[in-house]
């Protein structure tokens, strides 16, 4: 059939295919103006996520020192190895979800550790080589070398939670 031939109800409405075109257009256009604020808010969402799981891992391990260090546990040399060496390897994780952006949504972490980021690294640098240390003493089998190790690794979580931990 040729294009003259077409019967009346074949013939495209006027404006049907420009004003569907338009909308499709725009529906597009739309789309792909959000898609990088939805991508940074799914990133930032990731990153928030990233570094409680971190942070909820490591304080499991802190917390089965603490109750060893404070005679609620027994102390069982090995089983202090294991925990203190996860300590020391989960410290490393979390720092990488805290990228830019990161500061909004549901979060304890103050927007200073984006304002003052020097400060804050050294602080996290702090703590890995406390945790370094408590794995350390760990090793020596010594109870009172591990209490010592885990009171100072403790204070490098302390100051860096007055300063950029909101309460």
């Amino acid at each position: 059939m040729k294009r003259t031939q077409l019967t009346r109800s074949m013939r495209p409405v006027p404006g049907s295919i420009r004003s569907a075109t338009c909308g499709v257009v725009v529906a597009l256009v739309l789309c792909h103006a959000a898609s990088p604020a939805l991508a940074q808010d799914r990133k930032a969402e990731e990153a928030i996520k990233h570094r409680r799981a971190a942070f909820v891992l490591m304080s499991t391990y802190f917390s089965r020192l603490l109750q060893t260090v404070e005679g609620g546990r027994p102390f069982d040399p090995a089983q202090v190895i294991k925990d203190a060496r996860l300590v020391e390897e989960i410290s490393r994780l979390p720092w990488e979800g805290f990228a830019p952006g990161s500061e909004r949504g549901e979060t304890r972490a103050k927007e200073d550790i984006w304002l003052d980021e020097d400060r804050f690294r050294a602080l996290a640098t702090k703590l890995q080589a406390k945790t370094t240390e408590l794995n350390k003493a760990a090793a020596t089998g010594s109870l009172p070398l591990l209490k010592l190790a885990f009171e100072q690794t403790r204070d490098a979580c302390d100051a860096c939670h007055k300063d950029f931990r909101k309460k």
